[in-house]
């Protein structure tokens, strides 16, 4: 059962809060009436399940948003959908279907802007569908940061006489979609580096033993969390130290590919993250041996060449390879060489880090190498950090500035 101070509305395992708004703080309109304020209670409640159908999506729909849509008339759902699948039908295409001719003169709820017609798009626009439909009203979370969209859908939805209001639960919306809005701004997955540590930031004891840290409840979720991203990276150092699977076991869901950051290609063809090559990617130096590396693509693995001094890899260049993959999240497992290293490149956008209430001592392995920060004023902070704790174990959350 997961403790400490979040509400009984919490989705922490999905990785999102939804808290509720204090007393008489008005999110996206000004509120009258008594009647005002019973719809803006209802515009939340149904945002809310949009959003968590938009969250059944989450680490199926590659580099496309997550989205779900919620369709009401005379206070009743009337239909839902989300998006399952890249190519597939959106949320709103999918509930606009199940409603049918009774999504005329309805209020249609959806966590992002509906699609706009663009050169190049697979499936059909969703604001056309909602026009056709004659949806009366559209509430809509936030807009599509995606420049061929952004604005556009809802210039015509006003253009068609359609109702259409903006705002609702945009932070929530944002966080659940921060995958996408990385790729469409930054052209770079998002990095959430999960690491777990003692009281005194040490990630190993000083023989290098660090099973387990964590306890199982927290284990449980690392699992949850990795049937939920795209991707998994870790070093070649942990593999070769901890031979580990980097699948989902623990709980029902899908496994994510595997990424190893092996700058020579020292890999062994034994390793048990190699068993199922198809999910695998191996990131070599360009100088990297040429026998070595064609012994993984004999047996079938996927090698990416990228650039950097002798021993390492350019990180930021290798996941800009990424989104054409169709990687849009990647959980950071690996250990301290790996997370220091990304740390210094600025390509970790969040942390997922499992503090336990252990000590090991000054000549256990610390969590982060040396980073020849000077001042306290240019140190890294994370920002909004929520805890929870989870049977002794204090999780922290939080996007690093």
């Amino acid at each position: 059962m997961v403790q400490g101070s979040l509400d009984e509305r919490s989705f922490a395992f999905l990785g999102i809060v939804i808290r509720p708004y204090p007393e008489g703080k008005v999110d996206f309109f000004l509120v009258k009436t008594k009647e005002e304020q019973m719809i803006r209670d209802a515009d939340k409640t149904y945002m809310e399940r949009a959003i968590m159908l938009a969250l059944k999506g989450q680490g199926l729909t590659g580099t496309n948003p997550i989205v779900g849509c919620v369709i009401v008339k005379n206070h009743k759902v009337i239909a839902e959908g989300y998006h399952l699948v890249s190519g597939g039908p959106h949320a709103e295409a999918k509930a606009l279907s199940l409603a049918g001719v009774r999504a005329k003169g309805a209020t249609l709820y959806v966590n992002l802007e509906p699609c706009f017609s663009y050169k190049g798009k697979r499936t059909p626009p969703c604001v056309e569908a909602i026009i056709k439909a004659k949806i009366k009203r559209c509430v809509v979370a936030m807009k599509d940061p995606n420049p061929r969209v952004n604005g556009r859908s809802f210039t015509l939805l006003k253009a068609k006489g359609i109702k259409t209001e903006l705002g609702l639960l945009k932070k929530e919306a944002e966080k659940i979609n921060e995958p996408y809005i990385n790729v469409v701004r930054k052209g770079l997955p998002l990095v959430v580096s999960k690491m777990a540590l003692t009281l005194d930031g040490k990630v190993a004891s000083y023989s290098g033993d660090s099973k387990w840290l964590s306890n199982e409840l927290s284990r449980t979720l690392v699992h949850h969390k990795r049937s939920k991203f795209d991707a998994v990276m870790v070093g070649i150092g942990t593999v070769q130290k901890d031979d580990p699977k980097l699948n989902v076991r623990k709980v029902k869901g899908r496994n994510p590919q595997k990424i190893i950051i092996d700058p020579e290609c020292e890999i062994s063809l034994n390793a048990k993250v190699l068993r199922d090559e198809n999910k695998v990617l191996v990131i070599v130096n360009s100088s990297a041996k040429k026998k070595r590396v064609e012994r993984l693509l004999n047996a079938g693995v996927r090698v990416i060449f990228a650039g950097g001094r002798a021993g390492t890899v350019n990180l930021k260049e290798t996941l800009a390879m990424l989104p054409v993959l169709g990687i849009s999240s990647v959980l950071l497992e690996g250990g301290p060489t790996l997370l220091t290293a990304a740390l210094k490149e600025k390509v970790v956008d969040r942390i997922l880090w499992f503090i336990v209430p252990k000590l090991l001592g000054n000549d256990a392995k610390g969590i982060i190498g040396a980073m020849a920060i000077k001042t306290i004023k240019k140190a890294l902070t994370v920002k909004a950090p929520e805890y929870y704790e989870l049977d002794g174990d204090l999780i922290v959350e939080g996007r690093i500035n």
